[in-house]
């Protein structure tokens, strides 16, 4: 689901844009995955600020970043990351204010 919506998110983004942003592939299945995880070992090496994650300088350096997924990559993920379609009826979205989030709560 995160991937379908995260998709639609971008092409939704793609369709309204006027700058002639250079499309990007699309997010899979394996790549959510792999963003998630990143994400959770994050909170284990902390760093000062998002992109040190990625430095090449000596003393801050941790490469299972950089040979997991490229920063870029990342963060186009982390810019689209959607977790439901923002076309939904405005009924759902006024009555309920974690609309966003509804679809992944549910069990």
């Amino acid at each position: 689901m995160l991937v379908v919506e995260t998709n639609r998110y971008y092409h939704q983004f793609l369709e309204n844009s006027d700058d002639g942003h250079s499309p990007e592939r699309e997010v899979t299945e394996v790549e959510m995955f792999v963003f998630f995880a990143l994400t959770l070992q994050m909170g284990h090496t902390v760093q000062g600020r998002l992109e040190d994650y990625w430095t090449k300088m000596e003393q801050l350096c941790i490469p299972f970043y950089g040979q997991t997924t490229a920063r870029a990559r990342y963060y186009n993920i982390l810019r689209f990351l959607h977790f439901t379609n923002n076309n939904r009826n405005e009924v759902e979205r006024t009555d309920d204010r974690l609309w966003k989030i509804r679809d992944c709560l549910k069990l």
